[in-house]
């Protein structure tokens, strides 16, 4: 008969394990620094990942919402953007190092993939026993529904994968991408494995984004930027 210490041993050496293997894929996370992206486009760098805003007139929307309200809140400073100057927020997906900053944008509306309301609602565990939480309203948003909001067209497409719900928004021509890939080289690569709830799933989200006509600028969430979308994308053409 197994004994309580036993099982606790294996509990904790398997959790060891797991954080060893999630510090060393962590590590290869290549987020850019809080900047001016382009006309009217900013990255905000928290940590290892990266949230991007959009201005149009004199407010803003965000995607994503970083890792740490504090972290986030000095960057737009550097910026010189206030946060009550956010009036929108699309999260790509609901994982903590992508919601932690609702809460700072307090004039704006929180919008989450329809398909993600299963994970912040508890019904799907992230990691065995883990659960992602999103404490703050927030609106859904569909496969293919595009919204108006300050005079931009923000475009939800569906790329499930790294979480069942995980969206990319497409703004004219840019699209935000949170965790659906990764860069190498210049070129798309599948996000990394240990972090997926589906990486098969996910290829074909890929897939799908390669097809996309009109996308000129590419911004993920952990490796960097992508002017080039043919070039990055051309070893996902179906």
């Amino acid at each position: 008969m197994i004994s309580v210490a036993s099982v606790l041993f294996l509990i904790l050496f398997l959790g060891g394990v797991f954080l060893a293997k999630f510090y060393m894929e962590a590590r290869k996370l290549s987020p850019v620094e809080t900047r001016k992206i382009a006309a009217g486009v900013y990255a905000v760098k928290d940590s290892y990942v990266n949230l991007f805003l959009m201005k149009n007139n004199d407010t803003y929307i965000a995607f994503d919402a970083g890792n740490d309200v504090k972290q986030v809140r000095r960057e737009l400073a550097r910026l010189k953007i206030d946060p009550k100057t956010v009036v929108a927020v699309f999260l790509t997906h609901s994982d903590p190092d992508h919601v932690a900053a609702c809460t700072l944008f307090s004039n704006a509306k929180i919008f989450l993939p329809k398909a993600e309301e299963p994970m912040v609602k508890g019904q799907i565990f992230r990691f065995l026993f883990i659960k992602n939480q999103l404490a703050h309203p927030y609106e859904l948003v569909e496969d293919n529904q595009i919204i108006n909001i300050s005079g931009l067209k923000i475009k939800g497409i569906l790329t499930s994968g790294h979480t069942p719900g995980s969206m990319c928004f497409l703004v004219d021509t840019y699209l935000f991408t949170g965790d659906t890939m990764g860069i190498k080289n210049g070129e798309v690569t599948q996000f990394n494995d240990l972090f997926n709830m589906d990486s098969q799933r996910q290829r074909k989200s890929i897939t799908r984004l390669a097809a996309l006509p009109g996308v000129e600028s590419v911004f993920t969430a952990h490796y960097g930027i992508i002017d080039s979308h043919k070039i990055a994308f051309r070893n996902w053409k179906e």
